[in-house]
């Protein structure tokens, strides 16, 4: 009875200077995926920046004219209307900013996220779009809910 033997191939293995550089080489793909994680940070916080800016500059204008409606009222009934007016001002603008600093933290997040997906094997890479994918369902509820908080606001 014959028996027939069925060999198996050795695996392959990288050469020895191709396992040195791909091992040098993931200090630098690790310090280039920080350096980028940074400026996507940098880039957020510039983005919230003008944000605060444009609403400290709102507020200016808002509150300045109701300083010189308040100079000109003489009937208390404008008093109560201008008290309102900037009580429903600070509540949309409230609204409105967070809304905003939300939506560019959400982004800075999944910029960040995106950065360090880059960096895993093909293998780890499903699991980093998958957290990307809940990341940005998580925002979009989120943003669902402080619009439909303000619209119970503005009513």
């Amino acid at each position: 009875m014959a028996t027939k033997r069925t060999t198996k191939a050795a695996p392959a293995i990288a050469a020895p200077t191709e396992a040195l550089s791909a091992a040098l080489d993931l200090p630098r793909q690790q310090m280039t995926v920080a350096t980028e994680s940074a400026c996507a940070m940098f880039h957020g916080f510039e983005a919230m920046r003008h944000i605060q800016e444009k609403a400290a500059h709102d507020a200016l204008t808002h509150y300045s004219n109701a300083a010189q409606r308040l100079r000109e009222a003489s009937d208390p009934a404008q008093l109560l209307e201008i008290q309102a007016d900037l009580m429903r001002f600070d509540v949309e603008g409230a609204t409105r900013y967070w809304q905003q600093i939300g939506a560019v933290a959400v982004d800075m997040q999944n910029e960040l996220i995106s950065r360090f997906g880059h960096l895993a094997e093909e293998s780890g890479l499903q699991p980093a779009v998958a957290s990307t994918d809940s990341m940005q369902a998580l925002a979009s509820q989120w943003m669902n809910f402080f619009k439909s908080n303000a619209r119970s606001e503005a009513s």
